[in-house]
């Protein structure tokens, strides 16, 4: 939401990422496009703040629009090396 998240993992690390400011037109699929991120950012190795970051991210691209669809971003600009 506009206060942005919350995290903590099991090993006791904890924090909160900021929203990022945004017009809100529409918040259907904010929390998949977060949770997508999420999930992203985890797969290719990130810890759950730098992943929690690129979720927040998405969601605020989804914000913003009546589609619903998040532009396409590489993953470079996550710092995420695609792997083959």
């Amino acid at each position: 939401g506009e206060k942005g998240s919350v995290y903590a993992t099991t090993e006791g690390e904890n924090g909160m990422i900021p929203a990022i400011k945004t017009d809100v037109i529409d918040t259907t699929g904010c929390g998949d496009a977060f949770f997508a991120g999420v999930c992203v950012g985890l797969t290719y190795g990130k810890t759950l703040k730098e992943a929690c970051v690129i979720g927040t991210r998405l969601a605020s691209s989804v914000i913003n629009t009546h589609e619903n669809v998040n532009p396409r971003f590489l993953p470079e600009e996550f710092g995420i090396q695609a792997r083959d």
